[in-house]
């Protein structure tokens, strides 16, 4: 038998410095289960209770304070008739939770002081000994004047002995005080510990109603903030065989108010901070005035730490995916602290071949960067990370990816290709006038691109350049015909971004001929973009 309820908010009651009631305890088995999402975490916790007959309450506590009472849902199992009515949650404040053993500490912390306060008074008092035998030395004249000769060595025993047994008990009594120093030190410690575990926490009444007394199991679900997940990523390419590892981790923290200990944990992809409401269009608005300088739309910052590798023979988290939600259930079963540290788990690894090319920016760098495409196969959809790169089991690099549906191609880069030489060299930049009738002002420029492949193989290379893209209509930019004709034009949704696709033998070379003319009237003075020196 189940039953099962959802806790609304007009049962939700905050109840402060109440007393607890002897009503039905519960005896706690703990926390069972929790589903991590990006920017909270769902529990599970399971509690058997000793259920009497008719009507009663079970309270189930501690819980943590910043649980989300809405999100409180309620499950019985185990005894026939029971019917659970409703459930109310109210805060238990740290005050009203003093620790049996606190007393017992305090009471000991007040002895040892007191030891401490007899140990100083013995102390001064050894020390106002040594100092009237210290004044007799120093006075020994004044005090006896008449002390023969004969009676000076027993004088000068006495007072030795004196003084020798008053620094003895003063280096004992130091002993004694060191040692109840450190007993008082200890017993603090140990009530601050008391006194810091005294939080403010959270308790559910469960009310019920049972025809027979007996033994029942309550589930409680609810909501926490204070936990998140995100993902980490290791991208490690053998450019030998051609292949490419990706190892999907997830860093997971948790500072939600209780320790989740041997709990069965699951990773979810959903994110409830986007909630089920679709963002609303506002109305569209066109003046001929100035309007007021738009707000730039603040894009959430995702967290970019360091993943850490992945052990050999570790265990990957078992998928549990929908047609549109998907979750990791990490294998076994975990413990997580509520202190925030940061935890790793492996959710996959897959392995593919990867195409190897270059590419190259020439314009702004004269290295050409080694990458690799593949297909990312995965059951579920990647969502954005940092991605460490290795390259032939060396660290090369870190970049981001964004949103990667399974079936669509993955492409990265692995850093700089020194086997590949790429030359960028102005052939010509020159002004003029043309025409007769309507004059015009014209610049010409063009490049001679080299790549040079020093690999054993031929290489797919990428040369990227850029042309100058007009927003005025009376500004005209063309390629000049020498010009070797791009494979791509606009790349990637770019303006104005070119590329060419060369292929060079293993120990060959090729070229690539880029120029492009740009003319305007002679009186458009004013032309922007060119840089310094075009005129």
């Amino acid at each position: 038998m189940t039953l099962s309820f959802r806790m609304s908010k007009a049962a939700v009651l905050l109840l402060f410095g109440a007393a607890l009631l002897p009503m039905t305890a519960a005896l706690a088995e703990g926390i069972s289960e929790v589903t991590v999402y990006p920017d909270r975490a769902t529990v599970t916790r399971v509690h058997t209770v000793e259920i009497t007959r008719g009507d009663d309450v079970a309270r189930i506590h501690p819980l943590p304070p910043r649980l989300d009472p809405a999100s409180l849902r309620v499950r019985a199992e185990g005894l026939e008739g029971l019917r659970l009515r409703h459930a109310e949650t109210r805060i238990i404040h740290g005050r009203e939770l003093a620790h049996p053993e606190e007393q017992r500490l305090t009471e000991a912390l007040q002895s040892a002081q007191d030891g401490h306060r007899r140990l100083v008074d013995r102390r001064q008092a050894e020390e106002i000994k040594l100092g009237f035998i210290r004044h007799l030395v120093e006075n020994a004249g004044a005090v006896e004047p008449g002390l023969p000769p004969d009676d000076w060595h027993r004088a000068w025993g006495m007072l030795g002995d004196g003084a020798l047994e008053a620094l003895e008990r003063i280096t004992l009594i130091d002993g004694d005080m060191r040692e109840i120093d450190e007993e008082i030190q200890r017993i603090r410690r140990e009530l601050d510990t008391l006194r810091t575990d005294r939080r403010d926490t959270l308790e559910a009444a469960v009310h019920y109603s049972a025809p027979d007394a007996g033994t029942a199991r309550l589930i409680l679900e609810y909501e926490v903030p204070g936990a998140t997940w995100s993902p980490l990523y290791e991208a490690r390419l053998d450019t030998v065989a051609g292949r490419m590892e990706w190892v999907q981790q997830a860093e997971v923290r948790q500072n939600t108010g209780e320790a989740w200990e041997d709990v069965m944990l699951r990773l979810s992809t959903a994110r409830p901070a986007l909630g089920g409401r679709l963002p609303e269009l506002q109305p569209w608005f066109i003046d001929a005035g100035p309007g007021p300088e738009p707000t730039p739309r603040r894009e959430m910052s995702a967290h970019d730490a360091l993943a850490a590798p992945a052990p050999a023979a570790v265990e990957t988290a078992a998928l549990e995916a929908t047609g549109f939600t998907s979750q990791y259930r990490v294998p076994g079963r975990v413990s997580l602290p509520p202190d925030n540290r940061l935890q790793h788990f492996l959710l996959a690894r897959d392995e593919n071949e990867a195409d190897l090319s270059a590419r190259a920016v020439p314009q702004l760098s004269p290295h050409a960067f080694l990458f690799a495409e593949t297909v990312f196969e995965g059951e579920a959809p990647l969502l954005p990370g940092s991605v460490n790169l290795f390259q032939d089991g060396q660290l090369v690099g870190r970049t981001r990816v964004g949103t990667v549906a399974p079936g669509a191609p993955l492409n990265l880069a692995f850093g700089v290709d020194d086997r590949i030489g790429v030359e960028r060299m102005l052939d010509r930049d020159s002004t003029g006038r043309q025409g007769l009738l309507r004059r015009q002002q014209r610049l010409e420029r063009s490049y001679r691109i080299t790549v040079d492949n020093h690999h054993d193989r031929a290489l797919p290379v990428t040369v990227l350049d850029r042309l100058p893209v007009s927003r005025d209509e009376r500004i005209k930019v063309e390629l000049t015909p020498e010009t070797t004709e791009p494979a791509e034009r606009d790349v990637d949704g770019r303006l104005g971004v070119l590329a060419w696709e060369l292929e060079p033998a293993a120990g060959a070379k090729e070229e690539v001929r880029f120029g492009f003319t740009v003319s305007w009237p002679e009186d458009l003075e004013d032309i922007q973009g060119l840089g310094p020196g075009w005129r």
